[in-house]
């Protein structure tokens, strides 16, 4: 709210995401997760921050995902789906951070529904993708899951 009331809001809107995709890895209860993604991404939209907004986007289909679980394989298909469209744009504009962004949330989503060679998968295809970039995202504990 401060960076917002000061004029700071594209970083007000990144620390938000910061914030979500920490309170999602650091298991907060989900419901009350999933009503912060819609809040806060409807503010994202209102104030045309498209990258913590896209960025959010794939948390909140995950945390969906996982909080309707009933049709998990239908879920799955319709999120590999999404997900794939949105790899699909990030591969197209060589955007290396967002796919590597995708590939951890879709490594997370993936091993909790049990699709392991799925999420071994993904967690090779951003291992791949952090070669080109400067930094490497350190997701070693992730990794040795699988």
């Amino acid at each position: 709210k401060v960076g917002m009331q000061t004029g700071g809001i594209d970083i007000a809107m990144l620390n938000v995401y910061l914030y979500l995709a920490n309170s999602f890895t650091s298991g907060r209860r989900l419901v009350e997760l999933r009503k912060e993604l819609d809040s806060f991404g409807k503010q994202m939209v209102e104030y045309n921050q498209m990258i913590p907004n896209k960025l959010t986007l794939v948390i909140r289909r995950v945390v969906s995902n996982l909080v309707n679980p009933k049709d998990s394989l239908s879920l799955i298909t319709d999120q590999d789906k999404g997900q794939e469209d949105l790899l699909e744009q990030a591969i197209k504009s060589n955007n290396y951070t967002f796919i590597c962004h995708i590939c951890t949330f879709g490594v997370i989503e993936a091993y909790i529904f049990g699709r392991y060679e799925l999420a071994a998968e993904m967690a090779i295809k951003r291992q791949e993708v952090e070669k080109k970039t400067f930094t490497e995202i350190t997701l070693s504990w992730l990794d040795r899951l699988l």
